[in-house]
């Protein structure tokens, strides 16, 4: 409901007011609540969450993905998240927060709601609230001045009992200097990196240990469907050489097509406009003629724009940047595409209201002249003409298939050499049909003794005939021996790999004196240092993320951890080095981290407070409307 004015709201107050409410809700309902609702979607201490509300606030939070999405939600993605629980879980959260303010008492003056419109400058004429433009803006919403005051009121009562919690989230010098430390202190590495690859040699290899790991992992070694396929082909390039375009053709698609060759003439303009119904065009006329009297007089445009414009470019002074032909509705249009550079026009009426236009630039036409253009215009033409003949062709040969009775008959009938294949897979299709995907597409589809379609691909159009196929089956071992025993020996040598690594590590756990530089060097490895990193820098080169979540739980006490630490297919053992204290000199950092600490707090406070009245209430929920 509040969505337009929060877009334009800039006063501290209400930019405050939305924060601390996007923060604790992702949705809102219209107005105030029905006690009477009969189709409640849920009820919240006997308060009834309408249907209604519901309903709006899961086409807004559908309307938002589908933003980040470009338009379109992947299928399935909604089931996905169980969308409609999350929307009435956060409705739920909202009753239970509202009547917990009431509750504590928490109240939201008449007053108050006064100022917070008045402080919107959506309903401000030159920084003054203005009680027309209040009402016409509502009712350009479709929101009547009770039903948006309601909802204001419950926003702003939401928004005090956010601050009411977050005044007991203190944090204390101590407990941020503490904090402050133990987050951005930093910390450094010796380790060792033990890989597979160096361990190849080490590993045995025997007809036995083939054969039994070859038991274990024989699906792994399913071979892929083939197919046997014979295909009539209709290729566009076997068309081309065959046809002519006339000049007039490619003089009348160059002609009908401009826009294909360069850029068309575009114009920037600055406009204003004044919404108009049947009732009010005349009062409305009378308006302009005044603004247009002064925009001629030599006032400053995109200064009227922003006093007197009715729609969103009047806060960019009426700009509506570069636009061509056919973007704008005609009048305006016409009107812009007759003026000079500078020149004001007089009042141009739309279906959307009068119109006073300022041409601002003209970006001069630049197009290829038909000497540079015909060239492609005849190969495109020549490839449209060459798509249709080969469609009249391979329609009228399926017609003929059909009627034959199969393709093999039909080749037969009419003298038609077909192309055929050996067995092929999918992955590794014969050299013919390497750039036809749809085609081995539909291949794989097919059934043994199946005919296709007419399939259509950029190449042209095919017609096939599935002569046999070899499903998926289990090889036997010496058709794969050699891929078998190359994944034996990577599988043999990880694990001596992993092995090595924990006995090391063990060995440098047990003994207390066992020195760490010396013991990966009598294993052949490199000692690596790492950099510095802290629990809010937690990035050091050549160090895996995991190995980082380690080191943070190392000090001079406990130097080595648990466990070996398997990350990118190697093994990682490291051993705490040093340890640097963040200095105290840092005053911005702190102050930043403060802030972060106390959000932190608050929104532990939220939860808590939620999760207390969630369980302490009677909460009931209508499932017939989550299915």
């Amino acid at each position: 409901m509040l969505d337009l004015l929060r877009r334009k709201a800039q006063s501290p107050y209400l930019q405050a007011t939305v924060l601390v409410i996007i923060v604790v809700f992702v949705f809102w309902g219209v107005g105030g609540k029905n006690k009477g609702a009969l189709n409640a979607v849920a009820t919240v201490n006997g308060e009834p969450i309408t249907l209604q509300e519901f309903d709006q606030a899961f086409q807004r939070t559908m309307d938002n993905l589908r933003a980040q999405f470009g338009g379109s939600l992947p299928k399935g993605f909604v089931e996905s998240l169980n969308l409609k629980k999350q929307v009435v879980h956060e409705l739920i959260q909202k009753s239970l927060l509202q009547q917990g303010g009431q509750e504590m008492g928490i109240y939201v003056s008449s007053n108050e709601i006064q100022n917070a419109i008045k402080e919107m400058t959506v309903f401000q004429n030159n920084g003054v609230f203005d009680v027309t433009r209040y009402r016409e803006v509502l009712k350009g919403s479709r929101l009547t001045p009770t039903k948006f005051e309601a909802g204001l009121q419950s926003d702003l009562l939401l928004t005090k009992v956010g601050s009411g919690l977050a005044s007991f989230a203190l944090v204390t010098p101590k407990e941020l200097d503490d904090r402050f430390r133990f987050d951005n202190s930093e910390t450094r590495l010796d380790y060792a990196v033990f890989k597979p690859e160096n361990y190849t040699g080490k590993v045995s290899v025997s007809d036995e240990l083939l054969a039994q790991y070859f038991e274990k992992n024989k699906e792994k070694y399913m071979t892929q469907p083939q197919a046997k396929i014979k295909y009539l082909s209709f290729l566009l390039k076997d068309q081309m050489d065959k046809i002519t375009v006339p000049a007039e053709e490619i003089e009348n698609y160059y002609k009908s097509h401009q826009e294909e060759f360069g850029q068309l003439e575009k114009r920037r303009a600055l406009h204003i406009i004044l919404k108009t119904t049947e009732q009010d065009k005349q009062t409305r006329r009378a308006e302009i003629e005044k603004i247009l009297a002064k925009a001629k007089a030599g006032e400053d445009f995109a200064a009227l724009a922003r006093q007197y414009s009715e729609d969103g470019s009047a806060t960019q002074g009426g700009d509506l940047g570069f636009f061509g032909r056919g973007q704008m509705v005609k009048p305006f249009e016409d009107a812009a595409f007759g003026l000079q550079k500078g020149e004001i026009s007089d009042i141009v009426e739309t279906q959307f209201g009068f119109h006073i236009i300022k041409l601002e630039d003209i970006q001069p036409a630049n197009i290829t002249p038909l000497t540079g253009a015909k060239s492609s215009i005849e190969s495109k033409l020549k490839k449209q003409q060459a798509l249709n003949n080969a469609f009249e062709k391979a329609n009228e040969a399926y017609e003929k298939i059909i009627f034959a009775g199969s393709l093999a008959k039909y080749a037969e009938n009419f003298k038609v050499t077909l192309s055929q294949t050996d067995f092929f897979t999918q992955a590794a299709p014969p050299a013919a049909l390497a750039n036809e995907p749809t085609v081995l597409d539909t291949a794989f589809s097919l059934k043994k003794g199946e005919l296709s379609s007419i399939i259509d691909s950029p190449e042209g159009y095919t017609i096939l005939f599935v002569e046999d196929r070899k499903e998926p089956a289990i090889p036997a071992l010496a058709e794969v021996k050699e891929q078998v025993e190359k994944d034996f020996i990577t599988a043999e040598a990880k694990t001596l790999s992993q092995k090595d690594a924990e006995e090391t590590l063990a060995a440098l756990r047990d003994g207390e004196n066992l020195d760490f530089s010396q013991k990966i060097q009598e294993k052949g490895l490199t000692v690596h240092a790492s950099e510095y990193f802290s629990r809010t820098k937690r990035t050091s080169k050549d160090l895996p993320q995991d190995v980082i979540a380690v080191g943070l739980t190392l000090n001079a006490d406990s130097p080595y951890p648990d466990k070996i630490i398997a990350a990118d297919n190697v093994f990682y053992i490291c051993r705490f080095k040093d340890k640097k204290d963040v200095g105290d000199n840092d005053e911005q950092a702190r102050k930043v981290f403060e802030a972060q600490l106390a959000a932190e707090k608050k929104k532990e406070l939220m939860d808590a407070w939620i999760d207390y009245l969630t369980k302490s209430g009677k909460i009931t929920i209508n499932e017939k409307y989550l299915n």
